[in-house]
């Protein structure tokens, strides 16, 4: 249900700008092989060029059917960059997503791979959720705005939930961009498996003289584990001022008693 909600949300103007999602299940396909590769759908990405960077740099042509991509591991954990390109006169696009893969360990900082000039206008993680494990709903991230490898100060940048926030946000001076997640889930459940992950979207364009550049990141995010784990710790405070007074008043009765 989330990928489908993804789907819906970065599909929606001819003039949207290419984005990574995950792909939907297809009919028949109940689960997951690992070793058939993660689907992902490139949404408006026709003519792109697309490749796997993995946490060493090295980089792997890849190919989709109507959009969809499976990306297999390429021997190593950690990080991967899933990037598409396409230049058209003078309309330079981007989109960029990462993606973590099992395998060998690759000895490498994820912060290498996503320091690293994937495209000319480029949203870059500072960190990723890593540090955190997750994007998580109610929680800051943080993200550098570069072009050419320089940092931008005073770019725009859009940010679109496929729960339907929209918000925009501007680099500070150092090219630092701050963003609070949405609280946009509706009809939360206790427990992190049984809440589906949304998807978030970042949007940033810029003006280099005649040419025009515009990049996206688009990465999933959860519910805040607060919801369920605040209200696990208020049934334990309850629980256990009950018991305590449940104590007292036996006490009590056994000192009457004698």
């Amino acid at each position: 249900m989330g990928a489908t909600l993804a789907v819906a949300l970065f599909n929606f103007t001819a003039q949207a700008a290419m984005v990574w999602s995950p792909a939907p299940v297809e009919q028949g396909h109940g689960g997951h092989d690992r070793r058939a590769g993660k689907p992902y759908l490139l949404e408006n990405g026709e003519g792109a060029n697309l490749h796997l960077i993995s946490p060493k740099l090295e980089s792997k042509k890849i190919s989709a059917t109507s959009g969809r991509v499976s990306v297999k591991p390429m021997g190593m954990d950690n990080y991967h960059a899933l990037v598409a390109i396409r230049n058209i006169d003078n309309r330079h696009e981007s989109a960029i997503r990462y993606v973590y893969m099992f395998g060998k360990p690759s000895k490498e900082s994820p912060s290498r791979l996503m320091g690293y000039e994937k495209s000319a206008l480029e949203i870059e993680p500072a960190p990723y959720a890593r540090e955190h494990w997750r994007y998580y709903s109610s929680t800051d991230a943080q993200f550098i705005i570069r072009f050419r490898g320089e940092v931008i100060a005073g770019a725009e940048v859009t940010m679109k939930t496929s729960n339907g926030t929209r918000s925009i946000y501007t680099s500070d001076a150092e090219g630092l961009l701050r963003i609070t997640l949405p609280e946009d889930f509706s009809d939360v459940k206790a427990g992190r498996r049984a809440n589906h992950a949304a998807e978030f979207m970042l949007t940033t364009e810029r003006r280099d003289g005649a040419d025009n550049y515009i990049t996206t990141l688009s990465s999933g995010y959860h519910v805040n584990p607060n919801h369920w784990q605040s209200t696990e710790l208020g049934i334990a405070v309850v629980a256990g001022g009950m018991l305590l007074g449940g104590l007292i008043i036996w006490s009590s009765r056994r000192r009457k008693e004698r």
